[in-house]
């Protein structure tokens, strides 16, 4: 997104000294285009103001900072506090932006969830989904920064492993339609308990606005038991009868490896089909269809463009090994909830006529 000194002092709450010509905003030196604004971080063990005079090298127009060094000729919009700026800035972004935007966070899921969520919503237009793991503090402002003006629905991950970290990335994000995949043994380390993870997730559903939509993953006793503020829609999904959308069943296919389920929703019923084995994945798969029945959208498109997905880096990737060896890779990270799907869904493959199912276990 294209900004001018006047839009970055008042998307940041800073304050122009130098004017410069628009440009898109950045915030590593390394990736600079000619014409950019570089917005400088402050971290515990670094500082981006030591690469002030390095961004304009790299072509940078201008800087939004908290100070610069004397003698300062290039654009400058200054600011009280480098990340806030950032976090306001994505805040005026979103401000700007009426189509459906969706909130997911979880234990385990989300990425995959994001992923098929952005396929079932494509039959609105274009969407624009959060990319890698831009989805902290940092990573949520950027992403609405990056937001293409031509799109129609947007869709954010939401990543925490502290108590108070969801409220800050949902009051940034302000979606009108809210997921939790589900809560699991992830970041106790930091939250002490699996109900102080329920809770940290749940501040995704405190924040919502009468009106907002909260999708409720029924399955899962945690989600499924946190209040909801007054005046938010619900939509329900899993496995039992009193679900919206109802995951009926689901089964791994032996030689494609595919997952098969079968929904019942207020459409209709329907089979589906993802080129990715794991029951789980059907459950994720169910939770985007949900998201996409709450904002009206046709079952049979929704079903069509689920049917092309592809997984997000090393999760459930199949792969070829030596000697026709078939590898399930989802090393990309874990935690007991993960592990524990991964398991099931090997287990779930039969085994026979000399061939074996071997589960290979990294750190978590």
């Amino acid at each position: 997104m294209i900004f001018t000194s006047k839009e970055l002092a008042e998307g940041t709450g800073g304050q122009t000294i130098h004017e410069a010509g628009p440009g898109q905003v950045c915030t590593d030196t390394r990736k600079i285009e000619r014409g950019d604004w570089f917005l400088a971080l402050r971290g515990e063990r670094f500082d981006a103001h030591d690469f002030l005079e390095k961004a304009i090298e790299m072509g940078a127009g201008g800087v939004i900072a908290e100070e610069v060094p004397p003698g300062w000729s290039a654009g400058y919009v200054q600011v009280a506090d480098g990340l806030k700026a950032l976090q306001n800035l994505g805040k005026h972004v979103r401000n700007q932006f009426h189509g459906p935007t969706v909130g997911v966070t979880g234990s385990a899921g989300k990425t995959t969830s994001r992923a098929l969520i952005a396929l079932a919503l494509e039959g609105l237009g274009r969407v624009h989904q959060t990319a890698g793991n831009f989805n902290n503090h940092i990573g949520l402002p950027l992403t609405l920064l990056d937001a293409p003006g031509d799109a129609a629905a947007w869709v954010l991950g939401m990543g925490m492993n502290h108590a108070g970290e969801i409220d800050v990335l949902q009051n940034i994000g302000r979606p009108n339609v809210r997921l939790i995949t589900n809560v699991g043994a992830a970041h106790l380390e930091g939250l002490g308990s699996i109900e102080a993870v329920a809770a940290a997730k749940g501040e995704l559903f405190d924040g919502a606005l009468p009106g907002d939509i909260c999708c409720i993953n029924m399955d899962d006793p945690f989600v499924s038991a946190l209040p909801l503020p007054p005046g938010v829609k619900t939509v329900r999904y899993g496995s039992s009868s009193d679900c919206d959308v109802r995951l009926l069943s689901a089964t791994v296919d032996p030689t494609s490896l595919s997952t098969e389920f079968d929904i019942e929703t207020p459409q209709g019923a329907a089979k589906c089909s993802l080129p990715s084995p794991g029951v789980h994945m059907a459950h994720n798969a169910t939770a985007a269809i949900c998201v996409g029945i709450a904002l009206g959208l046709d079952l049979d498109g929704m079903i069509e463009r689920i049917a092309r997905y592809q997984p997000v880096g090393m999760r459930l990737r199949i792969e070829d090994g030596p000697q026709g060896i078939r590898v399930i890779n989802d090393a990309y990270n874990a935690n007991p909830m993960s592990v524990a799907a991964n398991l099931k869904t090997l287990a779930a493959i039969p085994s026979g006529n000399g061939t074996r199912r071997i589960a290979l276990l990294g750190d978590m």
